[in-house]
């Protein structure tokens, strides 16, 4: 099957999946990504277990107080992100990507402000834009998201433009996989979470996007990802089939 087969698939099919299966199925799904996400820039290297004692409250001596932090934010955003869909139509604003941002932040900084200052990155050779034309910026990135009619475009362009941009002076790249997933859940598809042990192919797709506006290694790298998560439902749903 193809992409849009697996998802045709579950679609029809997910319903047979016991509750508890699927919520376990989420709920891991949801500490992995968080250890992956918070990982991947920071080098957290929090073990499964430590996320999963983390959100459920349970004392874990084994990592400090700003790594409970970060992997509990990161973990809170993206189920506060999952009920605003919910809840909404699912076109992303910037007030959504600045609600996602002071989840994402809290206890660190005030959230869902812009930056101030003209900032680099390391290990990078793009220069984010001035700050100054940081307002400008966003209002574009908005209205091409919205106006991009194909979904996987859509969240190739939400994901690497917004990295491009950089407009918060910390919890960019969190943000911007959340934002990902924001588009792609609003689209009808499964979240994926980028391996943290991947951050070097990951990191060089936004490099040659931010130098070359090619997205076509970053689209490689994401279907790959789409197609693996969904590989992963489908063997759960398959036992349950007549």
């Amino acid at each position: 099957m193809d992409l849009f087969d697996k998802k045709a698939f579950v679609n029809e099919n997910l319903h047979l999946l016991p509750e508890a299966e699927r919520n376990s199925f989420d709920f891991n799904f949801a500490c992995v990504y968080t250890k992956n996400s918070v990982g991947m820039e920071s080098g957290n290297t929090s073990d499964l277990s430590d996320v999963v004692s983390v959100v459920r409250g349970v004392p874990n001596s084994k990592i400090n107080d700003n790594q409970k932090r970060d992997l509990y934010n990161h973990y809170a955003a993206f189920y506060k992100m999952q009920e605003d869909l919910r809840q909404s139509s699912g076109v992303l604003t910037e007030d959504i990507i600045k609600d996602i941002h002071t989840l994402v932040v809290r206890g660190v900084m005030p959230g869902g402000l812009y930056r101030n200052v003209n900032i680099s990155i390391n290990g990078s050779r793009h220069i984010p834009c001035d700050y100054v034309k940081l307002y400008d910026k966003m209002h574009t990135y908005i209205d091409t998201v919205q106006s991009i009619p194909d979904s996987i475009d859509k969240c190739i362009y939400a994901h690497l433009q917004f990295a491009k941009i950089h407009p918060f002076l910390d919890g960019n790249g969190r943000v911007s996989r959340l934002i990902l997933n924001y588009i792609l859940m609003s689209e009808g598809y499964l979240p994926i979470s980028i391996p943290a042990k991947r951050r070097n192919e990951y990191f060089a797709t936004l490099e040659i996007y931010k130098l070359e506006k090619n997205v076509e290694p970053f689209k490689k790298l994401l279907l790959e990802l789409m197609n693996l998560e969904y590989d992963r439902l489908i063997e759960l749903i398959e036992p349950y089939l007549l």
